[in-house]
């Protein structure tokens, strides 16, 4: 199933992890949320204006992405005059794991970039239909990594067993010509699972 999700190491010098949470931290007053799931907030959201570094992580993404599906992508936010955000953080405390979802309806490939993960703060999880069976794997979050797979491929994220938060940005990459749902200003928790 590997050729379904693929993993890359980014680095981009003056492009800091820590820089990015700090700018989320310091701008909780602008943060949006979409559901709660087990009494978490599962999207955080937070304009492109606030975060523009995340803007080499997407363009990275789009890049590698377009090699996959052999079509030109983009990570639509609310800045190009599009109706919604199609990236948002989620922030795993202790003890917070994250559902069976998938992100079929939205788009082509999705994406996670880690920002922060302490040792033992959950791994990311795939399930897909194989025939008769359901084929599960693990693949092993990481400070730095991006991860890009399907949509439709099912996700979930295990429980964050350390002593602090894991932070990540999760994002869903579109094909050209872009076609959105102009009234569609919400991310859809109809698609978490089991």
């Amino acid at each position: 199933m590997n050729n379904e999700v693929k993993e890359y190491f980014l680095d981009f010098g003056e492009l800091s992890n820590d820089d990015i949470i700090d700018l989320v931290d310091q701008k909780q007053e602008n943060l949006t949320f979409s559901h709660k799931i087990n009494g978490r907030w599962e999207n955080q959201y937070l304009s492109i204006h606030h975060v523009p570094q995340l803007k080499k992580i997407f363009h990275f993404a789009c890049k590698v992405g377009k090699k996959i599906i052999g079509k030109q992508l983009i990570v639509p936010y609310k800045e190009m005059g599009l109706p919604i955000d199609e990236f948002w953080f989620n922030i795993a405390r202790p003890g917070e794991s994250t559902g069976w979802h998938d992100h079929k309806d939205r788009s082509v490939l999705s994406g996670v970039y880690y920002l922060k993960v302490p040792d033992n703060a959950g791994d990311i999880l795939f399930r897909k239909r194989d025939k008769n069976e359901t084929v599960e794997w693990k693949i092993r979050s990481e400070t730095g990594k991006l991860i890009l797979f399907h949509s439709n491929i099912e996700h979930a994220v295990t429980i964050n067993k350390s002593n602090h938060d894991r932070i990540s940005v999760a994002f869903n990459l579109f094909s050209l010509p872009l076609q959105i749902d102009s009234d569609s200003d919400r991310y859809s928790s109809n698609n978490f699972y089991l």
